[in-house]
């Protein structure tokens, strides 16, 4: 398995084997940690997770060399719900890059 450091040097690709429904990030908060868990095989967010200096890679996948998905365990103080909506439903919106981009 490479580390963080080395798939933060490869490209950041979709996987164009999915169509656009399957494409999809997923968070998972089990009550009884201190961490969640944050799936996603969409590049903006993949990108994201990356960039996070707390994000713990559990798993990936590679197609011809670029990642286009992957599972890491992130802190649940990473994450915050809001309670009013952002006027963009962009994935790009959605995330703000830690100091790996």
């Amino acid at each position: 398995m490479k580390s963080k450091d080395e798939l933060r040097q490869l490209e950041i690709e979709t996987d164009d084997d999915l169509q656009a429904n399957e494409k999809e990030t997923s968070l998972t908060f089990p009550n009884d940690t201190d961490y969640g868990i944050v799936h996603s095989d969409v590049a903006t967010v993949i990108k994201w997770i990356l960039s996070v200096e707390e994000s713990e890679i559990t798993d990936y996948r590679l197609k011809e060399g670029a990642i286009v998905d992957v599972r890491a365990r992130i802190p649940k103080g990473i994450l915050k719900l809001q309670q009013s909506a952002r006027k963009s439903n962009a994935h790009s919106q959605m995330v703000s890059y830690g100091p790996h981009k």
